[in-house]
């Protein structure tokens, strides 16, 4: 810990931004659900509603259905951003705040308007933004909801059709036929429509959740280090894990590594990987100059250097199988092969003649 006063407070008052953070995100996450859950609600409404006497949703009901449906999937997607907009708020306000006696408001409020810029326009490795991540959620549920609605209304009106032909003959109505009438039944669409929004691999709701985690966590750690390298006396963050963190993976490389001759998981300004992946729960710490020991100067080691050091089962965790094959044949020997995909280093070690079976 830094030796001032000063210093030891940001440290305290670093600590307490944390779990401010972790508050924020279980609020932010709490509200996120109930929200998903009432639009499931109105949802199963408009589904009902649009039901003839039977109970069944005809074909005429169709466009008028969709279109309350999506109606409704908009106000979600209203009320869910201003959701985000206030969490990135609180978020880079929480993370600049164990600066706010070192730096001047000016320069924090900059810091905080400047963080929220950065998530807003980030571009990640597969080439989205925060924008496009949310296009996709919403994509994805118009789709998922419209598709389920689609499918029940054409089978059923198709069923229904089928067996009229047959009655008209006289003849019995096959219990296949008259079951796939009943997948037109508004209470059995209303429940695919709910399953579909909130439950299932890769739904709509878990999607956001995990949007959000990322996000404002970014927001958090940017106005962080935006304020931290703002005192003078500041050389560097030390990636933190989460006291949650049970699964070895690349954030375990990362705290360990003393890339830069400043300690274990400690990068100067713009050189933090932090974070890792999305979702995650790890943070980033306040390093100052005089936490820095001889024995950190010279004990600097690179990211190769430190999986050479480790099982087998670390370098799967932290690359991946076919990669930590490659890194244990002798193929990785460049540090950006660590976050290369494996598809490019494939391609290149079969021109060079080696195997990737």
């Amino acid at each position: 810990m830094g030796t001032s006063a000063e210093a030891r407070a940001i440290k305290k008052a670093s600590k307490k931004a944390r779990s401010q953070l972790k508050k924020l995100d279980a609020k932010t996450r709490k509200e996120l659900v109930a929200l998903y859950i009432d639009s499931a609600t109105q949802l199963e409404h408009a589904i009902l509603s649009a039901a003839s006497s039977d109970g069944l949703l005809a074909l005429e009901s169709l466009n008028a259905t969709l279109d309350a449906v999506h109606r409704e999937l908009n106000r979600l997607s209203f009320k869910r951003g201003d959701l985000l907009e206030q969490g990135l708020s609180d978020a880079v306000s929480s993370g600049s705040a164990p600066f706010i006696l070192s730096i001047s408001a000016l320069a924090v409020a900059t810091i905080n308007r400047d963080a929220v810029r950065y998530v807003q326009s980030f571009l990640a490795s597969d080439g989205l933004q925060l924008s496009d991540r949310i296009w996709n959620i919403d994509n994805g549920a118009r789709e998922a909801v419209s598709q389920a609605i689609q499918r029940a209304i054409i089978q059923g009106q198709s069923a229904f059709e089928a067996a009229q032909a047959f009655v008209q003959r006289g003849e019995r109505v096959p219990l296949d036929v008259a079951s796939k009438i009943d997948v037109a039944r508004a209470s059995k669409v209303a429940q695919t429509v709910k399953a579909s929004l909130l439950r299932g691999s890769g739904n709509p709701m878990d999607n956001a959740l995990r949007l959000f985690r990322t996000e404002l966590n970014r927001a958090h750690g940017e106005a962080y280090q935006a304020a931290a390298f703002a005192h003078p006396d500041v050389i560097g963050t030390r990636f933190l894990l989460s006291p949650n963190h049970r699964v070895k993976d690349i954030c375990d490389m990362h705290t360990s590594v003393n890339r830069y001759g400043l300690g274990k998981g400690v990068y100067p300004d713009g050189q933090n990987p932090w974070p890792a992946h999305p979702n995650t729960l790890s943070f980033v710490e306040v390093v100052f100059a005089d936490e820095v020991s001889e024995s950190d100067k010279k004990s600097k080691e690179g990211r190769i250097q430190w999986l050479k050091k480790q099982p087998a089962h670390v370098h799967q965790s932290i690359l991946g199988k076919n990669k930590a094959k490659a890194f244990q044949a002798g193929h990785l020997e460049k540090e950006s092969d660590i976050q290369r995909p494996w598809k490019n280093i494939k391609a290149r070690l079969k021109r060079k003649g080696f195997s990737t079976g």
